[in-house]
């Protein structure tokens, strides 16, 4: 591919424009704050059951009955890029809440109303004035109670949704707006395809930064990557120049400690997302700076300035995506406060026109959100708790929930184009024509009928990944798995969509007890990360784990995603490392 051809106006500008960061330095935050950092601030990782560090060995390849040959496209080889940055960030004053004695400041009457010369009824009064805590995510120890049966100051109360499926609306915009989704995928591109022993994947480059990696996130042309960190900085590469350092983006008129967990590409800007808390006041429930509410920051790539902010979520942002919607613009966020925003944009993509909260009659902490197919964007799944919730976009409110995917957490929902489900589905055809042969009786009968039915109707291919509760000990009671869903919709208006379980994908080692981890798939294999710094290569037909990547030492990787059309496999974790891996130019 001819790299003029591909080039946006956008990476064209930033390869010519000189590197100026606006601050050479990350920022380094408190001893406490470095502990949260550590454990990627938003980690529930607990040990596992017969969990132990793997060896050595940076990758295990096993043979894979489906195999093709790696692409031959070449990439840019080897480089290590480390961060120089070591200078002393702003210096934080952190005020531990410490209850008072307040019966100790009495002396006598005349003492009353004051302590060491402040007024205590003024301090009763900002006591009461400031907000409550906020609501502190389990460990994954004991019973969890399900956020859906939560009730009381701040929790809404289980509300049955009223709104039902319209096959004619989903008809119309699915014909107006079709999918641009998987434009590229393992059988018209140079993805990464086969990951077998045959076809190894190996480490190419290697970006190390300072703090936590919990997410990267490639531009619409694939030229650009970028990478978030809780230190608060986003770095933009180029990835078709060795990954050379383009600009590293931070806020500095923002007064506060800033740490970014998503974002993605818009043209000619940058729309990211992440956590925002106090320097001067510490939470001892959280231990951690005081969260305050957290907005969605917009930068401009050339200038590298915040452009725009959006306000309206209370608590971390954990995903952020662009959808166009009936030739209007919209982005759609999620945060671990609870509720998903719907945000009406104007052409620019950088000025808001209103925005509205899914209506849903409970509060649920969405990690990433995932658009049907087929379906002109009116409907999307989202993982939610331990759940899938299925919502109506257009109407900005919940349909329906598919419960108890996991016993703790579901943290990732991927639709997915399946290559090989031609074959799944043969296979299905012809043990269904077995079973028929056997059946006698006419109730059988009856039910074939109702699965005949079913089987016409339109499906998606839905992966998810999640984690399980942990006993008293922390061991987690459940083996940590991906799922692979088949996602059936109605045919005609009223009724419901219905998810079947396919496949799960598991492996005595695969250890991924940890929430805010996310898997990815080039329509062949699910690329699963694990807490001890390898990505699980499992193949969606076969179940057959095909390959143990290991690049990232013995900490766990947050992200992972595959580029569309070059043989890269890009990975970020909490050790501070980007990773990208594509096949050894010696086989």
């Amino acid at each position: 591919m001819d790299t003029d051809e591909v080039l946006s106006k956008e990476t064209r500008k930033l390869r010519k424009k000189k590197i100026s960061f606006d601050s050479d330095d990350d920022e380094v935050p408190s001893a406490a704050s470095r502990r949260s950092g550590r454990k990627a601030d938003a980690s529930l990782k607990v040990r596992s059951a017969g969990q132990k560090a793997q060896d050595d060995s940076p990758v295990a390849m096993v043979d894979d009955p489906m195999d093709l040959s790696p692409p031959s496209t070449p990439v840019p080889r080897h480089t290590t890029i480390n961060s120089t940055d070591k200078g002393k960030g702003k210096e934080q004053d952190l005020v531990e809440n410490d209850p008072m004695d307040l019966n100790s400041a009495f002396q006598d009457e005349a003492a009353q109303d004051s302590m060491d010369g402040y007024d205590t009824d003024d301090l009763l009064d900002q006591i009461e004035r400031l907000p409550p805590l906020r609501f502190k995510l389990p460990n994954g120890r004991g019973k969890r109670t399900p956020a859906s049966n939560v009730t009381g100051k701040g929790r809404r109360g289980r509300k049955k949704p009223e709104l039902v499926y319209n096959q004619e609306r989903t008809t119309e915009l699915a014909k107006a707006y079709p999918d641009t989704y998987w434009q590229w995928n393992m059988n018209n591109g140079h993805m990464v395809q086969n990951v077998n022993k045959s076809s190894p994947l190996v480490s190419v480059h290697k970006m190390n930064e300072q703090g936590s990696i919990l997410g990267i996130s490639l531009s619409e042309d694939g030229l650009l990557l970028a990478t978030f960190s809780v230190f608060g900085s986003v770095r933009i590469y180029d990835v078709q120049d060795d990954f050379k350092l383009l600009a590293k983006l931070r806020d500095n008129s923002e007064e506060q400690i800033e740490e970014y967990y998503c974002g993605l590409f818009k043209g000619s800007y940058l729309v990211t997302g992440g956590k925002l808390k106090d320097r001067q006041r510490w939470s001892a429930e959280d231990e951690d700076n005081h969260i305050l509410p957290c907005p969605i920051k917009t930068y401009d790539l050339v200038t590298q300035k915040v452009v725009s902010v959006l306000n309206g979520h209370a608590e971390e942002i954990l995903c952020i995506k662009s959808v166009k919607f009936d030739g209007k613009n919209y982005y759609i966020s999620t945060s671990q406060d609870g509720y998903i925003i719907k945000w009406s944009m104007e052409d620019d993509w950088t000025t808001l026109i209103d925005f509205k909260q899914m209506g849903d009659g409970i509060t649920c902490m969405a990690f990433t959100v995932s658009f049907v197919p087929n379906t002109g964007n009116k409907y999307f799944m989202g993982a939610c708790d331990a759940h899938a919730r299925l919502y109506d976009f257009e109407e900005a409110q919940l349909m329906q929930t598919f419960e108890n995917l996991y016993s703790s957490y579901c943290d990732c929902g991927r639709f997915v184009d399946w290559v090989d489900a031609d074959v799944y589905l043969e296979q299905v055809r012809q043990t269904k024509q077995l079973g028929k042969a056997k059946q006698e009786d006419d109730s059988e009968s009856l039910v074939d009928i109702e699965e005949e039915d079913e089987d016409d109707a339109p499906f998606a291919w839905f992966i998810t990944r999640g984690a399980e509760m942990c006993d008293d000990d922390g061991l987690s009671t459940e083996p940590n798995t991906c799922t692979l869903h088949k996602l059936i919709y109605p045919k005609v208006t009223g009724k419901e969509f219905k998810l079947q379980e396919v496949k799960r994908y598991e492996h005595k080692d695969y250890h991924s007890n940890s929430w805010f981890v996310k898997v990815c798939t080039n329509g062949r294999y699910i690329f699963a990360p694990t807490v001890n710094g390898q990505v699980f290569v499992f193949n969606l037909l076969t179940g057959q784990t095909t390959a143990i990547l290991k690049y990232h030492g013995d900490i766990e990787i947050r992200d992972v995603i595959i580029h569309p059309y070059l043989p890269l496999l890009i990975s970020c974790g909490d050790d501070g490392l980007v990773n990208v891996c594509s096949y050894d130019e010696a086989d």
